[in-house]
């Protein structure tokens, strides 16, 4: 199945949408894909509940991204990214498998590095989520599963949280936290504290609060970022922000490892599943002695899911 979502990704990008008959293949591609998933959600939803009932159109849905990027002072820059979410209805209406990449599943990913890995380089994270909505400010997620690379298994458990600390007409403030432990022994701990203010019906601001600790890893990463979207109409939105990324050791003596002005163009072209997006920054890197380097990203994504 996601030999077909691979392919169906490089066909989109490398073949001219402007053809009539290169637009029917990718629709058929695309709607067999999505039939695919439901299909697949379906059969294991029932294998485990055998049930006539009617249920309401699957939530199941994938995403595939292909991204590029190039900055000044650093080599090319390449990923492909995986998701896939498969609703259980059947078996319990607040039960998901997920199945995503490293880059997905990294709380830390702000597009500034990307991973230039194969897939099969690739981790890859399957879990079992059940979400629970606790009561109306808060709601919980709790997970089982595996982090895969090559034929190695880490089995790992996962429980996400997310509270609403102020949450007004135009207003809305939130804590989330995921922990995640695994059976080697390693722990991820995440923390942040955000914030929307809708400005007016096509504007928003956030502001982004982060704080990440693995204690395989020396350092933490504090990220603090400030960002407008702009919603231009149902297919287009721009943005701006600024951020810092810094470095704790021992949560103490803040280090920046680097500071950043970002922009981005998301641009829905095609129906509602196909989008590009054009993400130009200028950095200053403690790597680079915060010399100033330009980076121009490009996003092309595809979303599977039923309608």
């Amino acid at each position: 199945m996601f030999n077909r979502l691979i392919i169906l990704a490089l066909l989109i990008f490398s073949s001219s949408l402007h053809a009539d008959n290169n637009i029917t293949l990718l629709d058929k591609y695309h709607d067999d894909l999505c039939q695919i998933l439901v299909d697949t959600s379906n059969s294991i939803d029932d294998y485990f509940v055998e049930s006539n009932s009617t249920e309401k159109s699957s939530t199941t849905w994938a995403e595939v991204i292909n991204s590029f990027a190039i900055e000044n002072g650093q080599s090319f820059e390449k990923d492909l990214r995986l998701r896939l979410r498969l609703s259980l209805p059947k078996i319990q209406k607040n039960l998901r498998l997920v199945f995503e990449d490293e880059t997905n599943d990294n709380t830390l990913y702000d597009s500034t590095k990307l991973t230039n890995e194969r897939l099969e380089e690739k981790n890859y994270y399957l879990r079992l989520e059940y979400f629970k909505y606790v009561k109306k400010s808060l709601n919980m997620a709790f997970a089982g599963g595996v982090r895969i690379r090559d034929a190695h298994l880490v089995p790992y458990l996962n429980m996400r949280s997310r509270y609403n600390l102020y949450d007004k007409e135009k207003v809305n403030s939130e804590f989330y936290n995921r922990f995640r432990y695994y059976t080697d022994g390693e722990i991820e701990n995440t923390f942040e504290f955000n914030t929307k203010y809708k400005i007016d019906d096509s504007l928003d601001f956030f502001w982004r609060n982060q704080l990440s600790y693995s204690n395989k890893e020396e350092f933490q990463t504090v990220i603090n970022d400030v960002s407008w979207i702009k919603t231009l109409n149902e297919k287009e939105q721009v943005g701006a922000g600024f951020g810092i990324v810094s470095r704790l050791k021992n949560f103490k003596k803040p280090n920046s490892d680097y500071i950043h002005f970002h922009v981005l163009f998301h641009h829905i072209f095609y129906k509602d599943w196909m989008y590009y997006q054009v993400a130009p920054s200028i950095l200053w890197r403690e790597s680079n002695n915060f010399q100033t380097s330009y980076r121009y990203m490009m996003n092309l994504g595809v979303i599977f899911k039923n309608d």
